[in-house]
């Protein structure tokens, strides 16, 4: 039998688990020899330009270390551009100006994080991230001139204690609205530049490249249909997001986002095709958290703001059977969403009445309807809605059985009489649903997977043996572990990338040059 190097096993495992995403232009990470020569030469190379590329960026280029950023698209930010750009964190000055949580800790936020995790994160980096949230909030304000405004909080989740849950979703001036993510990745790019950072657009890096002894000490990339080779004395840090838009690593690595990508609609940029975790696997790094993504409802924004209480409504599976709390925070019930609609191999709909949006009290009570009467009949005429006179009807319009829907609503009607849904746990919207009846088939909104390379807390990234890769970091959802199996509110993803982007532009520059 012939004697396989260690290395060599890798190549090949890494192939093998990549398929097609390994083949073509891209092939395999190169060994360099030191004597081959470097298009550019750099101390830190960043791969992405994101809001984890350039908070990576800026922590480098502010300790004093060379620094490049090359990012795929013609402009910074990526999918952190269509956010709005809100942060959790807990125990700021902000959070105790601003709110009655006067004893709020990142002890407490990490409790939510790490019981939202369901057992599959890791506790030291959800730790490690919830202590170091607070700073960012700070040095966002104080080194890169965002002004906190406004915090809120996310919607419940069922099985999290009360005590876990505070207003901890910090917005600035001008975010907060999805497209306004693009303010706080300007103000800290320009900050980068400030310290000397280079940036070059529409340059797609391809590769890794590492010496004889494992060290990555460079890249390649394409930039106008040329090779460029870039040499990074002291590390490389990968920026690039999860595999968004990636079909294929979707369907071997994220069931739920392969579903979304031929179902639902994915907002993220088309540059997220998970180009780093698939360069990190070329040479055997190790991934974790797969199996979540970040969607919600774009036509109702239903659960997103605890401000903004869920109309009346419920949602049913192809049995015409009600099956989450449909008030817990977005990606929770699109979770189950998404179970049900591959466990019974149909859609799921949100079914209410004439009642849920002709309540002319509803503005005083904070109900704000995603439809009016107008606007629910044009959309019935478009085919965006499905429409009953009885309820019974409504399920032949929907395809569920009729008296499954008919007992469902007379259950849910109960529970509002009595003003307590016993079934799911339910807070807001639990009101008498009458006729005519509306159904809207849920479509999920996604803005990305979750998962991606394996990490510590210094955001060096781990091989499958849980080792270090010397001089490769990963930061943002290009780094998987620290969300669980779906996401836990919003504000969370985008101070990951500040706090992960941060301490791996800290880490790489401090290392002694290869």
């Amino acid at each position: 039998m012939k004697d396989v190097s260690r290395r060599d096993f890798l190549k090949g495992a890494a192939a093998g688990a990549l398929g097609v995403c390994a083949a073509g232009v891209f092939g395999l990470p190169q060994t360099a020899a030191a004597e081959e020569a470097w298009d550019v030469e750099t101390d830190v190379l960043v791969v992405g330009a994101g809001g984890a590329g350039v908070s990576a960026a800026a922590e480098a280029a502010a300790a004093g270390a060379k620094v490049l950023i090359l990012e795929k698209a013609g402009i910074a930010g990526g999918t952190t551009n269509l956010s709005g750009g809100v942060m959790q964190a807990a125990g700021t000055r902000f959070q105790k100006e601003m709110t009655a949580y006067q004893d709020d800790t990142p002890e407490k936020h990490a409790k939510l994080w790490i019981k939202a995790g369901e057992g599959m994160v890791d506790e030291a980096l959800v730790t490690d991230l919830a202590n170091g949230a607070p700073d960012c909030i700070e040095w966002l304000a104080d080194t890169c001139g965002i002004k906190w405004t406004s915090l809120y909080g996310h919607c419940h989740i069922p099985y999290v204690e009360d005590e876990l849950m505070a207003d901890r979703i910090h917005v600035y001036e001008g975010g907060g609205a999805a497209g306004s993510g693009g303010i706080f990745v300007q103000a800290v790019l320009d900050y980068a530049k400030q310290n000397g950072a280079q940036i070059q657009f529409n340059t797609e890096v391809t590769r890794l490249i590492v010496d004889g002894e494992g060290v990555v000490i460079g890249a390649e990339a394409t930039c106008e249909g040329k090779a460029l080779r870039v040499r990074a004395a002291k590390g490389v840090i990968l920026c690039t997001a999860s595999i968004d838009q990636n079909v294929e690593m979707a369907k071997a690595l994220s069931p739920q986002q392969y579903y979304d990508l031929n179902n639902g609609i994915c907002m993220s940029v088309k540059t997220d095709t998970g180009d780093g975790i698939r360069m990190g696997m070329e040479i055997g790094a190790a991934v974790e958290g797969f199996g979540g993504c970040i969607d919600f409802c774009g036509r109702t924004g239903s659960a997103t703001d605890n401000r903004v209480p869920t109309f009346p409504s419920f949602i049913v599976n192809q049995n015409g059977f009600r099956f989450v709390c449909e008030d817990a925070t977005y990606a929770y019930h699109y979770r189950a969403i998404y179970q049900q609609s591959v466990q019974l191999d149909g859609a799921t709909y949100m079914v209410f009445g004439s009642s849920s949006i002709n309540n002319p009290d509803f503005a005083d009570m904070g109900y704000y309807p995603a439809w009016s009467e107008e606007s629910a009949k044009k959309d019935v005429e478009s085919g965006a809605l499905y429409y009953g006179e009885t309820i019974e009807a409504l399920a032949e319009a929907i395809g569920v059985p009729a008296a499954n829907l008919k007992a469902q609503l007379e259950l849910w009607n109960g529970y509002a009489a009595a003003g307590k849904d016993e079934q799911f746990g339910r807070r807001t919207g639990v009101m008498e649903i009458t006729g005519p009846f509306y159904a809207y088939r849920n479509v999920a909104y996604n803005l990305g997977a979750l998962g991606g390379l394996k990490i510590n807390t210094n955001t060096e990234v781990l091989n499958v043996n849980g080792e270090v890769i010397p001089h490769l970091y990963a930061a943002g959802l290009n780094a998987g572990g620290w969300i669980g199996p779906y996401y836990p509110g919003s504000g969370t993803a985008v101070v990951g990338t500040v706090h992960w982007g941060r301490k791996a532009g800290k880490a790489a520059a401090a290392n002694t040059a290869k």
